[in-house]
This record gives C-alpha cells, structure tokens and sequence, in this order.
C-alpha cells in the first residue's frame, strides 16, 4: 500500500499544520494507501524552523504515530512541488512491518550490527541518514555509521539554512547524525544523479602531486597545465613535450575564457575510494560508480596549482567538470529509468510489488539554480515514476552509501 503524503504553505505554522492534516485525512478508508502508518518523515522550509516543535507536538498528537524523522533546509521537495524561502512543510506517513525500522540519533542508538529482527531479518541493513552540517569530522562519522549497517549503505543529507538547523528524529535536535534504520526486509531501491559532467575533452588523471586541498600535478605534469588542456582553452601538448606555456599565449584570453568557464561552474569529480563496491543484496548487481564533485576554488598560473573545495591525496583519480540543465536531466531521467527497471524485476518475482513512496535529497544548487524554472526537477520525476508520493530536503551535502556528496540528487523508493 503506498504511503500518505501531503504538502502545504502558509505563514502560520498552525494552519499550513493543519492543512497538511486535511490533506492526509483524504486516505482515510482508501484502501490503495496505508491504513496504519507508523513512521512519519517530516521536512520543513527555514521561515517555520522556528515552530518545528510545535508541528512535530501536533502531528503526533493527529496521527498518533509516535516516531518521525526529517530535517529542516532553505528548500523542500515534495510531489512535483518544489518549497524554497517560503513557510512550507511536507509530510509522508509510512507503514512499516513491527520491528523493521528503528529511529536513531545521539540519545537513541540504532541495533547492533547482526541483530535479527522477530522475522529473522537483519536489523540494521540500511539507513535515512540527516546531518548537522556543522558537525566537525562529519564525513568521518558517515562513514562510521555505515559500518555499523550490515549493507553499509546510507542515503540522505545534510540540513540546510542560512541562520541555523534542526533535524527531526522523534523529537527536534541539533547537531550530529539521526534518522532511521531499517531492517533488511524493508525492500527500496536508491540511486546517485551527478549534476556536473566531464568537460569534453576532459581525461581521467592521477593526482602525482597534492598538499591538503592543493593539486599541484596531475600525471606528472603541472595541474594548471592540464586544466588548460582539458577545458580547450589550450592545446593539448604531445607525449614527451615538456610543459608550459606556448610561446606568444594570450594570457588575457586565457583568464577571459576561464571566468566564463567559471560562470558556469568548474569543478573536479574525485574518484572515492569505495566507488563502485555496494551491492544491492536483492538483485546481487553493482551500482554504478560515482565521483565526489568539489568545486575548483583557485588557481595559480605561476606555481602550476589548481586549489578545490576539499582534501585530495596523491593517488587519487579525477576528472575536470562543469554543470548544464541538459546534462543534469539526463543523467535524472537515467537513474529514475534505472529505479523503474528495478521495480518491474521485482514484480516479475511478485506481480503485487508497487512504488510506496519516495525520498529526494537535492543540492541546493540544484532546483530552479539549474533545471531552470521551479518545480522542473521535481516534475521530471513525477513524469518518469508516476504519480508515487515523495517528500525530502533541498540539502548543503547529499549522502549516498557511505559518501558526502555536492551538487547531486539522492533518489530512494520504498516498494
């Protein structure tokens, strides 16, 4: 039965609530939506952060379901609907078997690894995960409660706001991890979508050379040389040749053509070391591999260094990219056909199965920053899955297995 949601705005606190009540009370008795939730997934825009106690108190009081997890964030997503710097909430009510999920946050710990549920499951198989993102060591602490689920696979992201956050995890927190942990028979799915993409005349390298977050060569050669080359501003120069600058370059050109580049967004994919290597238990197949996309904050043309948004090391596999609305659509309307290929195997096992309902965690440089116009990320993938409930975060980093990631989209259906 899929699940219930609702979604609404309002400067008043109580009445956007209690709008989202109303909403929810049209499943009643409508026997395609879940007749007994037990899990509610909450997200609020900034303006009503200040009342999320207040909400929380009333849609327990409502609905009688004790355990909600969420975030607040400048944005929020909902069905087709996109919230950003307006008083807006979205709410899903989801019905889970006893014992399958169990909420956690620093006051709640989540069952230890190779605990079984009263069914035999593993308890601790998978996990929405919402963040602080002023928690020190926050991509440490990902990864830490990855290890602690057996698939170790997180999906999720980091709330987001310009004066302050708040996560949901039965009650209102700030600072550090919560969410919900889930049982492996909870059956969904979840996938990646990158926002940038390679430039095209970008190679893969191999970082030979790196302080902290300094690139200072790439394949034994200087990394502002390369970055040069992969853009097109400048040639590429033949195996053997030493590097520099050609004789007679326009360095004004050069600097022109990098701004614009940069307008636009130039940044690296970074390679992460678990790339590739969760398996989706269900079907025994392997996601695809993914980068971590950190912007490049600097260069010097003088020493040869290129400078990005985070630490690399010497080892490390990158590639030069940029962001356009025609390459983010593609690349959402794969994983969303890749979520819809894996549904239909699973109803060719049980002809019941159906989409639930739906998590979306985007960047907040996603949305109408990129596709366009608002509400357009959203509705490209109500048009590619139907019509299946979803709420979720407009996030400051995005979490995919046991990575922090920038400028992407996590798309998790529950089935």
């Amino acid at each position: 039965m899929r699940f219930r949601s609702a979604h609404a705005t309002h400067p008043d606190w109580s009445t956007a609530t209690e709008e989202c009540l109303l909403l929810l009370s049209r499943f009643a008795g409508d026997g395609r939506y879940a007749r007994h939730p037990n899990l509610g997934f909450l997200y609020l825009t900034e303006p009503l952060a200040p009342h999320a106690e207040q909400i929380l108190t009333l849609l327990k009081s409502r609905t009688g379901i004790p355990n909600w997890v969420g975030a607040t964030g400048v944005g929020i997503a909902a069905s087709g609907t996109e919230y950003t710097d307006e008083p807006a909430l979205a709410v899903m009510l989801g019905q889970f078997a006893p014992g399958s999920f169990n909420v956690f946050s620093g006051t709640q710990r989540p069952p230890a690894r190779g605990t079984r549920t009263d069914s035999g499951a593993i308890a601790a198989f998978t996990a929405l995960v919402h963040a602080d993102p002023e928690t020190p060591d926050l991509a440490d602490l990902i990864v830490d409660m990855a290890h602690k689920l057996d698939s170790g696979y997180l999906f999720g992201g980091l709330a987001s706001g310009r004066s302050g956050t708040q996560l949901i995890a039965d009650r209102v927190l700030g600072g550090g991890l919560s969410g919900v942990v889930f049982a492996e028979d909870v059956a969904l799915v979840s996938r990646v979508t990158q926002g940038v993409h390679p430039l095209a005349a970008a190679a893969r390298h191999t970082v030979t050379q790196s302080t902290a977050n300094f690139i200072g060569a790439l394949d034994g050669r200087p990394a502002f040389d390369v970055l040069l080359e992969d853009t097109g501003i400048r040639p590429r120069a033949p195996t053997g040749i030493a590097a520099g600058a050609p004789a007679g370059e326009d360095f004004v050109r050069v600097r022109e053509q990098l701004q614009s580049l940069g307008r636009r967004g130039l940044f690296v994919g970074l390679e992460p070391a678990a790339a590739g290597e969760y398996r989706e238990r269900r079907r025994g197949d392997r996601v695809r591999p993914d980068y971590l996309v950190r912007p490049v904050v600097a260069i010097d043309p003088a020493k040869g260094v290129v400078a990005i948004g985070a630490p690399v090391e010497d080892g490390q596999a990158l590639s030069f990219c940029t962001r356009d609305e025609t390459a983010a659509r593609k690349d959402l309307i794969r994983i969303c056909a890749e979520v819809r290929d894996h549904l239909h195997e699973a109803q060719e096992r049980d002809p019941a199965v159906e989409a639930k309902g739906a998590i979306y965690v985007s960047c907040v440089g996603r949305g109408s920053h990129l596709f366009g116009e608002q509400h357009e990320e959203l509705r490209l993938i109500q048009q590619q899955l139907g019509d299946v409930p979803l709420v979720g975060l407009y996030a400051s980093g995005e979490i995919g297995g046991q990575n922090l990631y920038g400028f992407t989209g996590v798309l998790t259906v529950f089935y």
